[in-house]
């Protein structure tokens, strides 16, 4: 049964995670002045915004496993493997004739070293198809699970070891969305409440801000802001769900994984057309690039559903409602 909070939850994921990519386009860019306050959103929402797609990618995988550990794994190469070659490549190759445009040089080199060490949003999809060979491993076992979560944890934490060490501190996460599986709208219904809300945000401003000194935002210090931030998307989604059916928010999540593998080339697009015009007002630019990044993506994913393209583009097939019938939002589910 598809729950309609999940995909409330993966809009408001993706939205911030088009937002904190355009800003950190701008940044680099040098169209951000180095002491403005917007900066401080950085940091807040890079706590908690890619665990929980990780949190939510756990969420059916107890059930996805039934299939048997081979069918599970040949499942996640078409949804996850396939979309980060394909999608890799047509980013990289733009990078590569455009790179006198853009923040950073690109350099044939980058597409090779796609293999080992993902580049831009993409180092995600790599973690997260390492995660699942990881969870098959190890099995949904609670206590086995529990314990190689925490160990991963700290082996990731302590050893730099590229892409690999972030896939094991992100295995915590994903291993919580495992254990979470089928209990979250009990355990956060009571508080999807407008007090709650409040209550949440300024426990995880306290987090914020207590971690901040200590470390970066994948630290362990910021681990209780990872925690909060999680819950407060969960509460949102769960008191938007109890309002009926939002359109631009189940919209927004089921084109998920469309919108995450194709935003950096609509937001940066925006930024680079925008400066050519000599449009450098940060709130200018800031509203433009989210506004493309995230329809952009949704209008391609539209066509290629019309053509009936979503394999071939690596997209998943479109949900039909929250009423249970549609398909699974791709990797982001």
């Amino acid at each position: 049964m598809r729950e309609g909070y999940e995909d409330y939850a993966r809009a408001a994921g993706i939205v911030l995670v088009v937002y904190g990519h355009v800003l950190r386009g701008l940044v680099s860019a040098g169209l951000v002045p180095s002491h403005h306050w917007i900066l401080q959103s950085d940091y807040a929402i890079y706590t908690f915004h890619m665990p929980l797609f990780f949190v939510l990618s756990g969420l059916h995988v107890e059930r996805s496993l039934r299939r048997g550990a081979a069918g599970y794994l040949a499942s996640k190469l078409q949804t996850i493997v396939y979309p980060y070659f394909l999608w890799s490549l047509a980013q990289g190759l733009v990078l590569l004739f455009a790179s006198g445009e853009t923040n950073h040089p690109f350099y044939p080199s980058d597409l090779v070293r796609m293999f080992w060490d993902p580049f831009s949003q993409f180092w995600f999809l790599y973690a997260l198809f390492l995660c699942h060979i990881l969870i098959v491993l190890t099995t949904t076992h609670r206590i086995r699970l529990v314990c190689a979560a925490l160990v991963a944890y700290a082996i990731g934490s302590i050893f730099d070891i590229g892409i690999l060490a972030l896939s094991l501190k992100f295995f915590l996460f994903f291993a919580a969305g495992v254990l979470l599986a089928g209990h979250v709208r009990a355990m956060v219904s009571p508080l999807a409440t407008v007090p709650g809300m409040l209550a949440t945000a300024v426990a995880l401003g306290v987090a914020i801000y207590l971690a901040r000194p200590h470390g970066e935002y994948n630290s362990v210090w910021a681990l209780p802001a990872t925690a909060l931030g999680i819950l407060l998307v969960f509460e949102f989604a769960l008191w938007m769900d109890r309002f009926g059916e939002s359109v631009v928010l189940t919209t927004l999540g089921q084109a998920s994984m469309p919108i995450y593998l194709v935003h950096i080339l609509a937001g940066s697009g925006a930024r680079i057309v925008l400066m050519h015009l000599h449009v450098d007002n940060l709130y200018v630019q800031l509203f433009a690039g989210v506004i493309c990044g995230l329809g952009v993506p949704l209008v391609l994913y539209f066509v290629v559903q019309k053509l009936q393209l979503e394999k071939v583009f690596g997209f998943p097939k479109g949900g039909s409602s929250r009423s249970g019938q549609g398909r699974p939002a791709g990797a982001l589910n």
